[in-house]
């Protein structure tokens, strides 16, 4: 409730926004040709790499350090979205 800077659009601010909004646009239309026509399993593994993805996008583009935990942490989710693509094969 506190009195806020005003925003300031400027063309590096907007070229992120764009960026951004396409990212997304283009995400949400990989994921349906991705259940329409792909590999359902594999989707959902790959699904569980979205977080890992969307933080270091995030840290990059707000030049924030990651630290060693959120590396952990995204080893774990990686090994463990691999670990259930394997166990969810056919042999």
């Amino acid at each position: 409730m506190s009195e806020q800077p005003p925003m300031i659009f400027s063309w590096p601010v907007v070229i992120k926004l764009v960026t951004c909004a396409l990212a997304l646009g283009f995400a949400y239309a990989a994921w349906n040709v991705g259940i329409l026509h792909g590999n359902v399993s594999l989707l959902a593994a790959a699904s569980y790499f979205t977080p890992v993805l969307s933080s270091a996008l995030a840290a990059f583009l707000l030049s924030a350090a990651l630290s060693w935990s959120f590396w952990q942490g995204a080893a774990m989710v990686c090994g463990g979205s691999l670990l259930c693509w394997y166990a969810t094969r056919r042999p």
